[in-house]
């Protein structure tokens, strides 16, 4: 659908024409405000705090220590807290930069990584509270703890709600959990109104 706008302007003197100027320059912010409120999706998804950008995540296709957990994730993304990718329904999983299998499609394989608990730095105590000393320890003897989605469908339908937790030991590499904005460029969208 095309739409055209005609705008004609009259005027008598020139105190009019700045008016004029004014109202039009009113109408055009408007008019691109309706049209990036239309390009917006549908459906709500989360955001980063003071973003109105949907999530990504993925996890590493690298493994990597736990001294190096906090630093594996590519830019605009760092190491998920559980509680950011907990709910999977509205993310959106990057298969770009994330590990894969054969049967992934567009989510996410089943696999474990290291992932943030948001508990004080610990190097005990089960999974959620361990966390390789806030991930500044490499160390056999403490541990950290790692999620994967759920492989056992017959359990029943409860347990294909929840991640299952585990933990590992510090000195091993593991795959990451990464979480980040998900880009949306403005002239891409402005393009779609204007053809």
């Amino acid at each position: 659908m095309r739409w055209r706008i005609r705008i004609q302007v009259r005027y008598r003197r020139r105190a009019d024409l700045a008016l004029a100027g004014l109202a039009l320059a009113a109408l055009s912010a408007g008019l691109l405000s309706v049209l990036m409120w239309k390009a917006r999706p549908a459906s709500a998804s989360p955001t980063l705090a003071g973003s109105s950008l949907p999530l990504q995540y993925y996890l590493t296709t690298g493994s990597y220590s736990s001294t190096q957990a906090l630093s594996a994730c590519a830019p605009g993304y760092h190491m998920a807290s559980l509680w950011e990718i907990l709910d999977t329904s509205s993310l959106h999983y990057n298969t770009s930069l994330g590990r894969a299998s054969a049967d992934s499609g567009h989510g996410p394989p089943y696999s474990s990584g290291w992932i943030r608990t948001g508990y004080s730095g610990s190097s005990t105590g089960g999974p959620g509270e361990a966390n390789c000393q806030a991930w500044t320890s490499s160390l056999s003897a403490d541990i950290g703890t790692t999620v994967s989605l759920p492989s056992d469908w017959t359990a029943g339908e409860e347990d294909l709600l929840g991640w299952n937790a585990g933990s590992a030991i510090c000195s091993l590499k593991r795959s990451v959990w990464c979480v980040g904005l998900y880009k949306v460029y403005l002239p891409l969208i402005l393009r779609a109104y204007a053809g």
